[in-house]
């Protein structure tokens, strides 16, 4: 079984406007509250291998994380990974048309050596509750717009 968790959401915009929204980091500033600031770190597109800087409120404090863009498929599949403290985590989002809009399915892995894999069920489980209703978000916002 792997560390993390999957969710999956109904969007009533075309691939297109949904994959233009999360394959760029900076634009989560729209609609997650709980992130203050998202900036591109490297020059040129967003490609496979692009950074950013994220900085978010976890508990009352500002903590910022460095994203790479890790998978970039025009309108089928966005990728991006983090490293924090010795654990890795690997955000997909996997989008496919349906029904006049777009079906995104977003998983979460997450990966630790030595002690720290003890630790990553209750990871999973913080960043769960802190980001799981992410794509509820992001179709509030999309369908707003």
């Amino acid at each position: 079984m792997m560390n993390g968790f999957e969710f999956n959401e109904h969007i009533a915009r075309s691939p297109q406007d949904v994959f233009e929204v999360l394959s760029n980091p900076t634009r989560a500033t729209e609609f997650l509250d709980n992130i203050t600031a998202s900036t591109k770190l490297t020059d040129g597109p967003i490609a496979v291998g692009t950074r950013f800087r994220e900085t978010r409120v976890v508990n009352g404090k500002e903590a910022s994380a460095d994203l790479m863009v890790s998978a970039y498929e025009p309108t089928t599949h966005v990728g991006i990974s983090a490293e924090a403290e010795g654990i890795k985590v690997m955000y997909h989002y996997h989008l496919s048309p349906e029904g006049g809009g777009t079906r995104v399915t977003w998983t979460c892995e997450l990966e630790a050596s030595g002690l720290r894999k003890m630790m990553l069920p209750m990871v999973a489980g913080i960043m769960k509750k802190e980001d799981g209703d992410h794509l509820q978000r992001l179709k509030a916002y999309l369908e707003a717009g």
